[in-house]
């Protein structure tokens, strides 16, 4: 088994470097890459602190980046590049765009939004979080959660699941809790190009979870005719049988590399567990060989 889509405290996740290696080993997998967003202090991390020595197989050099596609926010995940090359690129695009700086922006707006829209929320310097190293949206998507006075406002779906909040409404153009983050992450093209300059490779992540895009195979066939992409996550836990399917011949059908991984975050995503998701991904080397 292999897992190419996995995220430390060094992000969004509960682990630590180090936890989540030993996991790894613990399950025997394979092939682990650490995708953290938008930083490589993990891979930095295992280089200086001989981390691969804990992993009898192989660690892949990873980084999921946050970026702009027509207007809307997408991820794409970049492997096997010179860490210490995308090391520089990534430390000079964001050095004046600090996480602290943007969640603190987008917890203001999001909470004023909400609070327009008749949700309840707990007072806003009373809300316990920590934008060095918490997501504003995931934060106030909790606090929504614990009053049961929110259900049904807006939408009826808005607080099932934290995917369609965030997907869903907060990316939606027409909605009130859009923010348009232009301005603070790369285009889709300079991301492509970053990951590229550094030797590495371009796929797209969970192509099939961004809600507000309506058409999704029309999404999917503009990426491949249209940006220097090398190929697409094919496997993830919230895709369906079907979906896979789709990626899986399309890829085939394009010549397109393929990768594929839990998304696994550790407690911060219930249900997602390493290497196989919600129970069934399972994911086999054999899909990863010809690139890895």
């Amino acid at each position: 088994m292999i897992d190419l889509h996995m995220h430390t405290k060094n992000s969004d996740g509960s682990d630590t470097t180090e936890e989540l290696i030993k996991k790894a080993e613990d399950m025997k997998l394979k092939y682990i890459s650490i995708t953290d967003h938008d930083n490589l202090h993990a891979h930095e991390e295992i280089r200086e602190e001989h981390l691969e020595k804990l992993f009898s197989g192989k660690i892949i050099t990873g980084i999921e980046i946050k970026c702009i596609y027509k207007k809307r926010t997408i991820e794409v995940l970049g492997y096997k590049y010179d860490l210490n090359k995308m090391s520089k690129w990534v430390k000079n695009f964001y050095k004046d765009k600090s996480k602290e700086v943007l969640q603190r922006k987008y917890f203001d707006k999001t909470y004023d939004a909400c609070k327009q829209l008749g949700f309840k929320l707990t007072e806003k310097d009373k809300i316990d979080w920590n934008p060095k190293t918490d997501w504003a949206s995931f934060t106030i998507y909790s606090d929504l959660k614990k009053y049961k006075e929110n259900e049904g406002v807006y939408a009826d779906d808005i607080l099932n699941d934290f995917t369609t909040f965030n997907k869903k409404y907060c990316g939606d153009m027409n909605s009130i809790l859009y923010i348009d983050k232009s301005g603070d992450y790369p285009s889709l093209e300079t991301a492509i190009k970053a990951i590229k300059d550094a030797g590495g490779l371009v796929f797209i992540a969970h192509a099939f979870i961004y809600k507000a895009i309506k058409d999704k195979e029309a999404f999917i066939n503009d990426l491949i005719e249209n940006y220097d992409i090398d190929g697409f996550e094919c496997y993830h836990s919230e895709f369906t049988d079907d979906q896979i399917k789709y990626l899986l011949n399309i890829t085939k059908e394009k010549g397109l590399l393929r990768s594929g991984g839990s998304d696994y975050h550790g407690i911060n995503k219930e249900g997602i567990n390493m290497a196989t998701g919600k129970g069934n991904l399972n994911i086999d080397e054999s899909l990863v060989e010809n690139w890895i």
